[in-house]
């Protein structure tokens, strides 16, 4: 598990995250932090200058929960927002510069990422944070290159603890069997477990 020694943060990312919590969770919306931010709070620090976030939040809330980030600085267009989140299931607000990245949890596998969340006591304040099985899962779906490094990491730093039935199980319900990517994931497995 992290600290906040173990994870510097640039101030302005440290700030949007902090604040950005902090309006989600007096709004009771259902939210995880995944991204290279929860990848290195679950592993191994890495440069990153952006914040991800699945986040359930219905549509007529938008314009409110909008409203609220906009009162502490955070910049978004509204129509835009809602336009994006209704057709796209995803979209980008700042602060300070600091790109947050949302995605709206519109098939199960993201759902249960944000069932599996777990409220971790990090940066002074109560935050939910992708589980390690969670994390793999999203960034199997990228699966660009960073994202191969990421799954490597969350694989050695929680080597015995991982749900692997549960990462192939519910990668077995979106994909079909013979996917190149949990064929690489597999080969990954076996690596970490014969060091």
């Amino acid at each position: 598990m992290a600290d906040e020694q173990a994870l510097p943060l640039p101030l302005d990312l440290l700030t949007a995250l902090q604040e950005q919590v902090q309006v989600l969770e007096q709004g009771q919306f259902r939210y995880a932090l995944i991204g290279g931010i929860a990848t290195g709070y679950r592993s191994r620090p890495r440069f990153t200058q952006d914040l991800d976030f699945l986040l359930d939040v219905p549509l007529l809330a938008m314009p409110g929960l909008l409203e609220k980030l906009r009162q502490r600085g955070f910049a978004a267009n509204e129509d835009t927002v809602v336009r994006e989140w209704a057709h796209d299931h995803l979209t980008v607000l700042s602060f300070r510069g600091v790109r947050i990245d949302w995605l709206k949890p519109v098939v199960p596998l993201y759902q249960h990422v944000i069932d599996q969340a777990r409220t971790e006591s990090w940066l002074g304040g109560a935050i939910r944070i992708a589980a390690p099985e969670g994390l793999i899962l999203t960034k199997l779906l990228g699966f660009r290159p960073q994202d191969q490094v990421d799954i490597a990491s969350l694989l050695t730093a929680n080597l015995g603890q991982l749900d692997l039935p549960l990462i192939r199980n519910e990668w077995q319900s979106i994909v079909p069997a013979n996917d190149p990517r949990i064929q690489w994931f597999e080969e990954q497995v076996r690596r970490t477990t014969a060091t």
